[in-house]
């Protein structure tokens, strides 16, 4: 893991690891708020851009809740966001670390909470192997 993100190379196809991810994470009580395909979203505002890169920003309702009674602030860094795209026809996934964003936080119980959604999305990935 880098300073403040994991990621991984999958061998599978960019769309099926985009339709694996959603399936897995509603499995684990997370949905995916929203798909943010930038090669569509581009092509909207008149740009080409022929890279496959898509971001899904996800949530844990319930984690939400307890992460913004603690300390609202946290807000800032929801939802969470999972990359996935192309590079040199491999297919990478990867996401910010929640422990890491939260590091500075001094709201008890975060750290823990970041754990677990941390631990839960590396076990999602890792299962896309």
């Amino acid at each position: 893991m880098d300073k403040f993100i994991y990621e991984i190379e999958v061998n599978k196809r960019y769309e099926d690891v985009l339709d694996e991810i959603a399936e897995k994470l509603e499995k684990a009580k997370f949905g995916v708020i929203w798909r943010l395909n930038f090669q569509d979203k581009l092509k909207e505002k008149g740009v080409a851009y022929d890279g496959n890169f898509t971001i899904l920003e996800v949530c844990n309702p319930y984690k939400a809740k307890e992460v913004l009674e603690k300390d609202i602030k946290v807000g800032y860094f929801l939802p969470c966001k999972i990359a996935v795209y192309e590079q040199d026809d491999k297919v990478k996934v990867g996401f910010m670390d929640p422990e890491y964003i939260l590091k500075d936080f001094e709201s008890e119980g975060l750290n823990e909470i970041a754990k677990h959604v941390k631990e839960t999305i590396i076990s999602i990935i890792n299962n896309l192997k």
